[in-house]
C-alpha cells in the first residue's frame, strides 16, 4: 500500500505566522498556485481513495490538487488543537506571554490553552495509520492534511519522536510512505516538483 501525504497549500494564517489550529482559514492565492502545481506533479497518478482533513485549507487544496475526485473527510488528519491562540499571531504571543509560550510553542504543547499535545495529536494520527494497514496491498492512497500531521505520520513510521524545529514540511510537499508486509517506509520526503513521483 503506498499513501501519498500532501500538505495544504499556504493559508492565510500561514502568510501572516499565525496560529491556525483547527480554524477554518482558507488559502492565500499563493496556496492555490502551490496546490495547482501539485496537481501538475500527481497528475496521471491514480487514487484509491482520497482522504482529506475536515478543515477549509486542506478541502480547497484537494478539489484543486486532484480536482473531480470523490475525497472522505477524516477529522483525525486536522493539525494540532492550539486551543485559545487559534488566529493569533506567533510574534504577539511571544511578547505577550514570554518564555512560557515560546517553550510550550517548541514542545506542541497546548493543553493550557485548552488545545492539545504533541502526544494527543500523535495518537489520533496512529489510529489513521493502523486503520490503513487493512488496505489492499496494491491500494494507493492519497491524505491531504498539515505539517503537524505530517509530522507524525513520520514518527509512527519511523517509531521515535522527532522534534518538530529540525524538520520541515513545506507547504504542498508530497511524502510517500509504503505499507507492506507489516512495515512502513519513508519513500519520497517534502517533494515539491523536483523529481516525478
Amino acid at each position: 500500500m503506498e499513501l501519498y501525504a500532501i500538505r495544504h497549500g499556504q493559508s492565510a494564517a500561514n502568510a501572516i505566522q499565525a496560529h491556525a489550529g483547527w480554524a477554518q482559514v482558507p488559502l492565500t492565492e499563493l496556496g492555490r498556485e502551490q496546490a495547482a502545481k501539485t496537481g501538475e506533479l500527481l497528475k496521471g497518478m491514480e487514487f484509491d481513495r482520497v482522504i482529506v482533513s475536515d478543515l477549509l485549507r486542506a478541502k480547497e487544496t484537494a478539489q484543486i490538487a486532484l480536482p473531480g475526485r470523490n475525497f472522505e473527510q477524516d477529522p483525525r488528519l486536522r493539525e494540532t488543537n492550539v486551543g485559545s491562540l487559534q488566529g493569533r499571531r506567533v510574534v504577539e504571543l511571544t511578547a505577550e506571554l514570554g518564555e512560557e509560550y515560546v517553550r510550550r510553542r517548541l514542545a506542541r504543547d497546548y493543553r493550557d490553552y485548552g488545545g492539545e499535545d504533541t502526544h494527543a495529536h500523535y495518537d489520533r494520527v496512529a489510529e489513521f495509520m493502523k486503520d490503513l494497514e487493512s488496505a489492499p496491498d496494491d491500494a494507493r492512497i492519497a491524505a491531504v492534511c498539515h505539517e503537524g500531521t505530517i509530522m507524525a505520520m513520520l514518527c509512527y513510521v519511523l517509531h521515535t519522536d522527532i522534534p518538530r524545529n529540525i524538520i520541515h514540511v513545506a507547504n504542498c510537499a508530497v511524502c510517500a510512505f509504503k505499507f507492506g508486509n507489516g512495515v512502513w517506509e519513508l519513500g519520497e520526503w517534502n517533494e515539491t516538483g523536483s523529481v516525478k513521483l
